[in-house]
């Protein structure tokens, strides 16, 4: 699901509004007694701007990964991540904890530097 959200839905959305622009406008209808074949298939293979709602279309994948990064949660610095488990038969959700204070520092007590 992440992965339509950020990054097929935004790439598809600026040509779908096009079609639905093009479709609304009547554009995309077939002018009767003209001898031409017309509509959307006409307007999507010689007219289209397709450098234009590719560039806007990867735009808004790039916003919306990093809307999803910056909104993600994030423990500070010292947080310790603790992965899914499974404890008594129910599901135990990851989550960041703060490391314990009177755990020892991997680079020794400040105390036990000779003077």
């Amino acid at each position: 699901m992440r992965v339509f959200l950020t990054i097929i839905l935004p790439l598809l959305t600026p040509s779908l509004l096009y079609i639905a622009w093009l479709l609304m406008r009547g554009q995309a209808a077939p002018n009767a007694g003209d001898g031409q074949e017309g509509g959307v298939v006409r307007r999507l293979g010689d007219d289209m701007p397709w450098v234009t709602l590719v560039l806007s279309g990867a735009g808004l994948a790039l916003a919306a990964t990093m809307t999803m990064y910056l909104l993600q949660p994030m423990g500070s610095p010292t947080s310790e991540y603790s992965p899914p488990r499974m404890e008594n038969g129910r599901i135990i959700p990851a989550e960041l904890r703060d490391r314990d204070a009177d755990a020892p520092d991997a680079s020794g007590s400040a105390d036990a530097l000779p003077d």
